[in-house]
């Protein structure tokens, strides 16, 4: 990862996903029983801890329920991506930290929260900003030592040092430092979709939001340790911001980080409801009305993905971010990012770079090569057997010649 394989996926997905893809194949529906799993999961500790704490005036798993809703209403829920997976820790994190502000004096609470936004931080590098929102929710809402706070920072950089010594055990740490820190945060941002499509197919969120937030603030009488609640989903709302802003990829995953907040005001919406007609019908009318939408969106956007299907060519090198040629066939690139890629054939001007290059390509060994970012002709220069391979047979395609 990183050395052989220039992307910026998280160190710890990337293990998730090449276990599963050890254990279980190139199979699309494991990724989806673990996304639901997860999902199950995460409900379950947001429930426990709006529970807890005493979030609601009432008592029950509406909650749970309604975080379900919500994760499967956003497209590509059944997607196992690092930032589900970092979600998950970003939870439990929470729940440490709301119980320090009920008063629950732990060194314990300071370390875990740290440590597990740490796990989330190498699982999506981005979901980092946690750190600093649940900082300020410690200084703010509680009284939080100096002490406790230095442990709260040096579980969170624990995780990032396990991290980071499996790397310079590998002697991969510099490369890992410059493509999944430096490089995953300056980044220019790219996006599948136009924000214009972003906003429509987060409408709906954002009018159950303002829906549930405006009845929470004109009807809803908060105790003291409730309102610091509240607090805390509004200071989580601008993590999920941050994160979206700070992302690459500006993609539909990011919603995932909102659905915490979304979900906290949601139940607040159902319990508030008075009258007997209208929490009859409400309830149902919202979550049918949310599924239908998901459906829709499904639906439009699954017609461009099936244009866009190549026939599978076995053998094929794709220099370049060009993941389509890959659907069905096993994947020989090492690019998956087309900036990191760029940078990393820059270093066939140094004897190091150019010989882990050159072993990529003696490893994967294919029958064609689509130089999408225009480096073979320097690799061919670099490398003469290279040149004696493989011969251009058009524009950016290069083919084995055969003995």
């Amino acid at each position: 990862m990183y050395a052989e394989t220039f992307d910026y996926t998280g160190p710890i997905a990337a293990f998730v996903y090449k276990y599963l893809y050890l254990l279980f194949g190139r199979s699309a529906f494991i990724h989806y029983g673990l996304s639901s799993l997860i999902i199950i999961f995460q409900a379950g500790v947001f429930n426990q801890l709006m529970l807890k704490n005493k979030a609601y005036d009432e008592n029950s798993y509406l909650p749970a329920f309604l975080y379900m809703i919500l994760m499967v209403s956003i497209p590509d829920f059944m997607t196992l991506s690092p930032q589900l997976m970092s979600l998950t820790f970003v939870l439990l994190s929470l729940r440490n930290v709301l119980r320090r502000i009920d008063n629950q004096v732990k060194d314990e609470l300071f370390l875990n929260a740290g440590f597990y936004l740490g796990i989330a931080a190498m699982i999506y590098l981005q979901s980092m900003v946690f750190i600093l929102i649940f900082l300020f929710a410690l200084i703010i809402f509680s009284t939080a030592v100096t002490r406790r706070i230095l442990l709260y920072l040096f579980s969170f950089l624990l995780a990032f040092s396990l991290c980071t010594l499996y790397f310079y055990w590998r002697d991969d740490f510099s490369v890992f430092l410059d493509s999944y820190v430096v490089q995953n945060l300056l980044l220019s941002s790219s996006s599948p979709l136009e924000l214009v499509e972003i906003l429509v197919i987060g409408a709906f969120f954002i009018a159950i939001f303002l829906l549930s937030v405006i009845k929470t603030w004109s009807t809803a009488r908060l105790t003291q340790f409730q309102q610091k609640i509240q607090q805390m989903m509004w200071l989580m709302l601008i993590g999920a911001v941050a994160t979206f802003l700070l992302s690459n990829e500006k993609s539909l995953h990011e919603l995932v980080f909102t659905i915490p907040v979304i979900t906290y005001f949601w139940t607040h919406y159902f319990i508030l409801i008075k009258r007997r007609i209208f929490k009859a019908i409400m309830p149902a009318l919202l979550v049918f009305g949310i599924l239908t939408y998901s459906i829709l969106n499904y639906q439009l956007r699954m017609e461009p993905l099936v244009l866009s299907q190549r026939t599978p060519e076995t053998g094929l090198m794709v220099l370049g971010s060009d993941l389509s040629y890959y659907q069905e066939v096993e994947m020989l690139t090492p690019c998956f990012n087309e900036h990191l890629s760029k940078r990393a054939f820059k270093g066939l001007n140094y004897y190091q770079s150019a010989s882990e290059i050159y072993l990529l390509f003696e490893r994967a060994n294919p029958d064609k090569i689509l130089d999408q970012i225009g480096v073979m002709p320097d690799v061919q220069s670099r490398f003469v057997p290279m040149e004696k391979k493989y011969r251009i047979v058009s524009e950016a395609e290069y083919q084995k010649i055969s003995n």
